[in-house]
C-alpha cells in the first residue's frame, strides 16, 4: 500500500478515536460502474444504480415504500419513493412530512414537504446558525416527480437536490431518514471527496475531516469552540413548534469533576413558549443517577460584581449576559460575587448570548459539590442528565463522572453509530 496513503488513514482513525468515534467503513450506496450522476429532471432512470432502503414507519398507515440518497459533490439528492401520491406530506413518526439528512455529529437539516393543491410538492429547508432558508419556490431547492398527481392512490416517484452548501456542521458523513424518528441510511460520505485505500477494496472512506473531542472547550461566552462538537436535538412539543427546523439543541461533557453545557436556541422568540430572549435558559435540572435531581438558580452578575436573584424569569436584552449557579433552595443572601455567603452554595458560571434569532448559552457547574449538596456521595455519581425545562424534555447525559475525564454526550449512540451501520437497511434484492 502506498505509505503516504496509509499515513492519512492512521491519521482519520486516530482523529475518530479521539472523538470516540471509530470509522471501519463509510456507505457509497450507488454502484460505481453504472453510476454517471443525477439530474433532477422527472426521469428517474439515473437512480437504477443507486441502492434504495425500505422507508416504511408505520405499518398502519404506510406512507413511503423506499428512498434514497446521493451526496456528490456541491449537492445532496434525495429519493422518495410515495405508497401513493402526496402521501410523503404525512410520513413520518409525527405524520407531518418531515425528513432529515443529520450529520454524524448529530445537527439536523430538516427536509419538509407540503402539497401543492394544484399538483406535486413543496420543499423546504432551513439552517438556523445561518439564518438561512432554501426552497423550491425560491429556487434554492430543486424538485421533480414522475406523476401528474391527478389519479388518486397512484404511487408517484419524487426527486429532491439540496446545496451541500445549506449542510451544517459534520465530521465526515451523513444520514437521511425520518425526523425524529429512524434513519433509512446512516454513513454517506461524500463520493466526489473520499479516497480508495486498496484497489482491490473499493471501498471508500472519507478524507480528513474536523472533529472535537471538548478538550479545548472553555466557558467564557466565546462558543466558537463547540463547533464540530456531537450534539443532541431539543423539541419543546414532541414534533416541535416550527415545521422546518429544529427548536433547540445541546451538548454536554464532563472533565475533572465538573459539567460543561453548551445549548442552542432557534428562532425561540417567534414560538409561543411563554420563555425567549435567553429566559429559555435559566430554568436547569440536574438529575444525578436517575433518581435524584435538583435545580440550578442562575443569577445573574453586573459588571460590578452584584448578584440579581430575581433575573431568573426575565427576557433578556440582545447582547452577551454573565450569570452565576447557585443550588436552588439556598438563603440567596449574597450581594456580591466576590463575597458570597456559607449559606449560599456557588456552583458555576454561565453566559447567555441573545441573536437575532438563535440564542445560545454555555455553563459548567461543580458535579462534586452539587452532589455532596443533594446528599449524594460524589463516589458514587455514575452519571448525570442535564435538562432545560422550558425547552424541551431531552435530557443531556454525561457519564463516568467519579472514574475520571470522560466525553460524553447524550443519544451519542446516534453518532457513532453513523460510523459503525452500513446499509443497515438495505431493501432486499
Amino acid at each position: 500500500m502506498n505509505m503516504h496513503i496509509f499515513d492519512r488513514v492512521i491519521k482519520a482513525l486516530c482523529g475518530a478515536a479521539a472523538a470516540a468515534l471509530v470509522i471501519p467503513f463509510v456507505a457509497f450506496p450507488v454502484s460505481a460502474d453504472s453510476y454517471s450522476g443525477i439530474t433532477v429532471d422527472g426521469d428517474f432512470s439515473d437512480w437504477d444504480s443507486v441502492v434504495k432502503y425500505d422507508a416504511w414507519n408505520d405499518p398502519y398507515q404506510p406512507a413511503v415504500n423506499d428512498a434514497a440518497i446521493v451526496w456528490d459533490g456541491d449537492w445532496i439528492y434525495l429519493y422518495i419513493n410515495e405508497v401513493q401520491d402526496h402521501s410523503s406530506n404525512w410520513a413520518g413518526p409525527n405524520h407531518n412530512g418531515n425528513f432529515v439528512i443529520e450529520t454524524d455529529i448529530g445537527e439536523t437539516l430538516v427536509v419538509a414537504l407540503s402539497r401543492i393543491d394544484n399538483g406535486g410538492n413543496h420543499v423546504e429547508v432551513t439552517n438556523p446558525k445561518t439564518d438561512l432558508y432554501l426552497s423550491d419556490t425560491n429556487g434554492g431547492v430543486q424538485i421533480a416527480q414522475n406523476s401528474d398527481y391527478l389519479t388518486w392512490e397512484a404511487p408517484s416517484l419524487i426527486e429532491i437536490a439540496i446545496p451541500s452548501s445549506a449542510l451544517p456542521d459534520y465530521s465526515s458523513t451523513i444520514n437521511f431518514g425520518f425526523y425524529l424518528g429512524e434513519n433509512f441510511v446512516e454513513g454517506v460520505a461524500d463520493c466526489s471527496q473520499t479516497i480508495i485505500v486498496d484497489p482491490d477494496d473499493p471501498t471508500p472512506i472519507p478524507t480528513e475531516a474536523p472533529y472535537n473531542d471538548g478538550s479545548g472547550i472553555v466557558i467564557d461566552g466565546d462558543y466558537y469552540d463547540w463547533d464540530y462538537f456531537p450534539v443532541t436535538t431539543i423539541e419543546y412539543d414532541t414534533a416541535g413548534m416550527m415545521k422546518n427546523f429544529c427548536d433547540a439543541k445541546g451538548s454536554i461533557l464532563s472533565r475533572d469533576g465538573l459539567a460543561y453545557v453548551h445549548a442552542t436556541t432557534n428562532y425561540f422568540e417567534t414560538q409561543d413558549t411563554g420563555f425567549c430572549d435567553g429566559s429559555e435558559f435559566l430554568e436547569v435540572t440536574v438529575w444525578i443517577n436517575d433518581y435524584t435531581f435538583t435545580m440550578l438558580k442562575a443569577v445573574k452578575i453586573y459588571d460590578d460584581g452584584s448578584l440579581d436573584w430575581k433575573e431568573e424569569y426575565k427576557p433578556q436584552a440582545p447582547g452577551s449576559h454573565h450569570f452565576a449557579l447557585f443550588y436552588s433552595g439556598d438563603s440567596e443572601l449574597s450581594e456580591n460575587i466576590n463575597d458570597i455567603l456559607p449559606s449560599d452554595t456557588y456552583l458555576g458560571d454561565m453566559y447567555i448570548e441573545v441573536g437575532d434569532y438563535q440564542n445560545q448559552t454555555e455553563f459548567w457547574f461543580d458535579v462534586a459539590k452539587l452532589a455532596e449538596r443533594a446528599g449524594i456521595p460524589y463516589s458514587e455519581t455514575q452519571h448525570i442528565d442535564v435538562q432545560f425545562h422550558r425547552i424541551g424534555d431531552e435530557k443531556l447525559r454525561a457519564s463516568g463522572i467519579s472514574t475520571g475525564p470522560v466525553f460524553v454526550l447524550a443519544l451519542s449512540a446516534l453518532a457513532a453509530g453513523s460510523y459503525f451501520t452500513y446499509n443497515r437497511r438495505k431493501k432486499a434484492e
